[in-house]
C-alpha cells in the first residue's frame, strides 16, 4: 500500500485558509480590500465578539454577476490578473484569488450582490450564495439594491484547533479597528464605518484631504504635533505625516506605513523612520508616522506572502534613502518655530512635580511613597538620623555624633592609624574608621541623578526611575487592599476623545478601571468623561493619564484569561502607566531633603534595582575600579 497520497480537497483548503485567515482581522483585510478594488465608495464594517461571532462587510462597489459570484468561490479564481506580464505590475490591492473559498472554507459564509450595470433596470435580481465549511449550501436570487454584503458567521468553527488559539474580544476587537483604520487612512475619499455591537468605533466621511482624515480619526491635538512630509526622489515619492521630536509613544502602534497604498510591514521602512529620529528620540519610544510611498509596480514584488503585507523592492537602498531624507526635510521645516514645539501647561502641572515632603496632607510626597509626613521616616536605618550641613549633599550619622561636614569626614586623617595611607602612593586599598556603611548623599548630577557614596562604592540613581518604582509598589499594594486606591475627584471633569482603537478596548476595560482608582464613563460613541483619578495621579492630566494607558492596552495586550490572572495583570499594567507618568522627571532639581527620601523609600523596597519596565535604577562604580582608574592596583 502506497505510504504517500494526496489530501482530500477540504482538508487541503483548511490548510492553505491558515496561511491567509489567521484571526478575524484577517477576513476584515480581504474583504475591506474587496471592496475597495471593486470601486466602492462606502465601506460599513460590523463585528460581534471581537470578530469571532461575526463579521459583515457591505459596500457599494460594481458588485457581481450570479456567474462571478459563483466562480469567485474557486481558488485562484481573480479578476485581477491574468498573465505574467500582470503579476509584475500589480497596481489593486488582491491578485489571488484565495481569500473568498479561504474564508468560506473555515466558517459560515453568505453572500448577496448585484452588478451595478444591470441592477437598475430591475430586470436582473441580485445573487446570494450560502456557504458552510467549505461546503456551498444554497445559491439563490434575491433582492439586492447594489453592491456587494459578505457575511461570516462562526469564524474557525470547524476548526477547534485554531480558534481556541483566538485571543480575548478586546485583542481581536484592537486588530480589527486597527486593519479598518489603515485603509481609511490609505483611502480618504471613501466613506468608512465601523461597529462593534452597535457601538460606532470609526465614522470618516469622505474628506477631501489626507490631514482632513487624520483629523476624523484621530482628532486636532494629534494633527497639530505633526509635520508634512513630501519628497520625490530618483523616481520614488515619500508623503504623508510624521511627529515632531517631542510627540512620542511607547509602542510603535502609532507607525502607519504604505506602498502603493496597500498596508505593508517591512524592515527597511522601519529602520529608515528609526535613523531619521535617531538623533531627536531615545531608543525606548517611537515617533507617529503615517508615511505613503509612491513607486513602479515593477519595482516591487507583492506576491512574498498569501496575506500581501511582506513585500520585497528591487532596490531597497533607494525607498530607505528616500524615506530617510523626507522625514530629515520635513523635521528641519519645522525647527525654526519653537511655538511647534510647546503645549499648553495647565495650573497643576505648573506645581512641583515633587512636592515638600514637610507639607503634609493628602499632596505632600511622603503620602506619595508611603512614608511618614515631615522628614525622614528613621525605620530604613534604626540608631540614624538625618544631619543636614551648609552644602549640597547629605548624610546619615549615628545619633548623637558631632556635626563634621561631609568634607571633614573625607579628607581628615585619624588620629589612630594615621599611617595606613600613604599619600605617595601606597597600593592598599585605602580605609576610614569615620564613614559608616550607611549610605551617604552627596548631591545631584545634571539634575537627573542622586550621587551616593557607600564605604566601598559610588552610587548613581536615575531619579526618574527611582521614583517610578516606589509608586509602582505603591500602587499595587493599594489595589490590593479591601478598601481599595483612593479616587481623587477632579474639580472640573476632563473629556476626552477616544482614538478608535482606545475605544475598542476602554468598553472592555470601563469596569476595571472604575474598581481601581478611576471615575470614567462614555459622553458619547468615540468620547468619554473622566470625573475622578487614582490620588497617587493627582499631579497627572487625566486625559493624557488614560489615553497612555489605554494606548498601552491596545498595543497587542491580551486582556483574557482566568478571572483572577487577568485582574492581577491589569493592575500591574495600570500601576506601571500611574508611575510612570506621576514620578518625577529628569532634569528637575531636588532639595536634599527630597533625596534623601527617594534613597531611604527606594532601598526599603522589595526591588530597589529595576524599575516596573526592566530598567537598571542604580549603577555602581566600584573602589576597585576607581583606584584601577588612578593607577593605584
Amino acid at each position: 500500500m502506497a505510504r504517500v497520497h494526496v489530501l482530500p480537497e477540504v482538508l487541503a483548503h483548511k490548510i492553505a485558509a491558515g496561511e491567509i485567515v489567521e484571526r478575524p482581522a484577517s477576513a476584515v483585510k480581504e474583504l475591506v480590500e474587496n471592496s475597495l478594488d471593486a470601486d466602492a465608495r462606502r465601506v460599513v464594517v460590523e463585528v460581534q465578539d471581537g470578530g469571532r461571532k461575526r463579521i459583515c462587510v457591505r459596500d457599494d462597489g460594481i458588485g457581481m454577476s450570479r456567474e462571478d459570484a459563483q466562480t469567485a468561490f474557486q481558488h485562484h479564481a481573480t479578476s485581477k490578473i491574468a498573465t505574467f506580464e500582470d503579476l509584475t505590475a500589480i497596481r489593486t490591492l488582491g491578485f489571488r484569488g484565495e481569500a473568498l473559498p479561504s474564508i468560506a472554507s473555515v466558517s459560515r459564509l453568505r453572500l448577496r450582490t448585484v452588478d451595478r450595470e444591470k441592477a437598475g433596470d430591475g430586470s436582473n435580481p441580485g445573487t446570494e450564495i450560502v456557504y458552510e465549511g467549505g461546503v456551498l449550501r444554497d445559491v439563490r436570487d434575491v433582492a439586492w439594491h447594489q453592491g456587494t454584503e459578505i457575511t461570516v458567521e462562526e469564524l474557525f468553527f470547524n476548526v477547534p484547533a485554531r480558534r481556541k488559539f483566538l485571543k480575548s474580544e478586546p485583542t481581536e476587537l484592537s486588530h480589527v479597528t486597527r486593519q479598518v483604520m489603515h485603509y481609511a487612512l490609505a483611502y480618504p475619499d471613501v466613506e468608512f464605518e465601523l461597529t462593534h455591537q452597535g457601538r460606532s468605533l470609526i465614522q470618516a466621511v469622505r474628506a477631501q484631504t489626507f490631514a482632513e482624515r487624520v483629523y476624523q480619526i484621530f482628532g486636532d491635538q494629534f494633527l497639530q504635533n505633526l509635520a508634512e512630509v513630501d519628497l520625490t526622489r530618483e523616481g520614488i515619492r515619500v508623503h504623508g505625516l510624521t511627529s515632531l521630536p517631542h510627540e512620542q509613544r511607547t509602542n510603535a502602534s502609532h507607525q502607519f506605513l504604505f506602498v502603493n497604498r496597500r498596508v505593508i510591514k517591512d524592515r527597511v521602512l522601519n529602520h529608515a523612520v528609526r535613523q531619521a529620529y535617531q538623533d531627536l528620540l531615545p531608543p525606548t519610544v517611537y515617533p507617529v508616522t503615517l508615511l505613503f510611498v509612491e513607486i513602479e509596480p515593477g519595482e516591487v514584488d507583492v506576491n512574498v506572502h498569501p496575506c500581501k503585507t511582506e513585500i520585497r523592492f528591487r532596490d531597497s537602498s533607494r525607498v530607505h534613502s528616500a524615506i530617510y531624507h523626507g522625514i530629515e526635510e520635513a523635521l528641519l521645516r519645522h525647527r525654526v518655530s519653537l511655538r511647534s514645539l510647546s503645549r499648553p501647561l495647565s495650573a497643576t502641572q505648573l506645581e512641583s512635580p515633587y512636592p515638600n515632603p514637610d507639607a503634609g496632607g493628602p499632596d505632600s510626597a511622603a503620602a506619595l511613597v508611603g512614608a511618614p509626613s515631615g522628614g525622614h521616616s528613621g525605620q530604613g536605618y534604626p540608631g540614624f538620623q538625618l544631619r543636614s550641613f551648609n552644602q549640597p549633599g547629605l548624610m546619615y550619622q549615628p545619633a548623637g555624633s558631632d556635626n563634621r561636614t561631609v568634607a571633614d569626614l573625607l579628607y581628615s586623617t585619624p588620629a589612630k592609624g594615621r599611617d595606613q595611607v600613604d599619600p605617595h602612593g601606597d597600593n592598599s586599598i585605602p580605609e576610614t574608621i569615620h564613614i559608616s556603611g550607611t549610605p551617604l548623599v552627596l548631591g545631584q548630577f545634571v539634575e537627573s541623578f542622586i550621587v551616593v557614596t557607600e564605604r566601598d562604592s559610588v552610587l548613581l540613581i536615575d531619579q526618574h526611575v527611582a521614583h517610578e518604582r516606589i509608586l509602582y509598589d505603591r500602587a499595587l499594594r493599594s489595589m490590593g487592599e479591601p478598601d481599595g486606591t483612593a479616587t481623587q475627584r477632579l474639580l472640573i471633569p476632563a473629556i476626552q476623545r477616544l482614538e478608535p482603537r482606545q475605544a475598542a478596548v476602554f468598553e472592555h476595560v470601563r469596569d476595571q478601571l472604575n474598581e481601581n482608582g478611576f471615575e470614567v464613563e462614555w459622553f458619547g460613541d468615540n468620547t468619554i468623561v473622566v470625573k475622578g483619578i487614582p490620588a497617587m495621579a493627582g499631579n497627572c492630566d487625566a486625559g493624557l493619564l488614560l489615553s497612555g494607558i489605554l494606548d498601552d492596552f491596545t498595543a497587542n495586550e491580551e486582556l483574557g484569561g482566568s478571572r483572577s490572572g487577568g485582574i492581577q495583570r491589569f493592575r500591574e499594567k495600570l500601576a506601571i502607566n500611574m508611575a510612570c507618568r506621576a514620578a518625577i522627571k529628569i532634569n528637575t532639581p531636588l532639595t536634599v531633603d527630597k533625596m534623601h527620601w527617594i534613597v531611604d523609600t527606594l532601598l526599603r523596597s522589595e526591588n530597589p534595582y529595576t524599575c516596573p519596565h526592566g530598567r537598571p535604577i542604580l549603577l555602581r562604580l566600584g573602589i576597585e575600579e576607581i583606584l584601577r582608574g588612578f593607577k593605584r592596583i
